[in-house]
């Protein structure tokens, strides 16, 4: 059965290393698979937008990270020195983030707003942690009153987040990232499908059923 975990600053000592597995998931995917040239070190990936308001969403089982994602609040600021971030969206629109256009938006302004919130870093294991890890962001974003998520990401995700329940529109064309097309994507989550109880839970126990051997899905940003 999965643990659904909403990993925040306060409650981020108790879940230190998963919060770590899941970095360590993300340097062996992003960086040493994918090729991205992006923060890291020996052993983990990390960069401007891995902060205090960072919110982590995981979703293990047996010991397992299977699931995670990365959540800001795109009111969300920063400053490291001279240099100021917001979420990754925004600064790239901005010209901060070099290898991502900074038209990804459109005409649309990067919005900077309590109730819209910015997902990236990413994977899971198969369909059935994707949902039990969308299911968990709709949960948590509802408990913060949010009503949108916006996604830098490929182009075919937004078919993928359809497929669960979620409602997913294309913001702004298409653009070359990697030699694949990425767009953002804004999110809602009124339909989210809910998994059933072989499949999700927020608490350990019971006997695990086998992992999903289905192809990791990723989303990139």
């Amino acid at each position: 059965m999965w643990n659904r975990i909403v990993v925040s600053d306060q409650n981020r000592g108790v879940y230190g290393a998963l919060v770590h597995e899941h970095l360590r998931q993300r340097r062996a995917l992003f960086y040493e698979r994918l090729g991205w040239d992006i923060p890291h070190s020996e052993h983990i990936e990390q960069d401007q937008y891995d902060r205090a308001e960072t919110i982590y969403i995981l979703i293990e089982r047996g010991g397992q990270v299977e699931g995670y994602a990365r959540l800001l609040p795109t009111s969300a600021r920063v400053s490291y020195g001279a240099m100021d971030y917001s979420y990754m969206i925004r600064d790239a629109t901005l010209g901060l983030l070099p290898g991502i256009p900074s038209g990804i938006l459109g005409s649309r302004r990067a919005p900077s707003a309590s109730t819209i919130w910015e997902v990236s870093r990413l994977e899971a294991s198969g369909k059935a942690a994707l949902t039990a890890l969308f299911l968990t962001i709709a949960e948590f974003l509802e408990e913060a009153g949010a009503v949108e998520l916006l996604a830098f990401t490929r182009k075919s995700f937004a078919t993928i987040v359809r497929g669960i329940g979620f409602e997913a529109a294309l913001v702004g064309a298409p653009v070359d990232y990697g030699g694949k097309p990425y767009c953002a994507i804004s999110m809602t989550w009124g339909a989210a499908e809910r998994p059933d109880s072989s499949d999700s839970s927020e608490s350990s126990g019971g006997p695990d059923s086998a992992p999903s051997q289905a192809e990791p899905l990723r989303l990139a940003g």
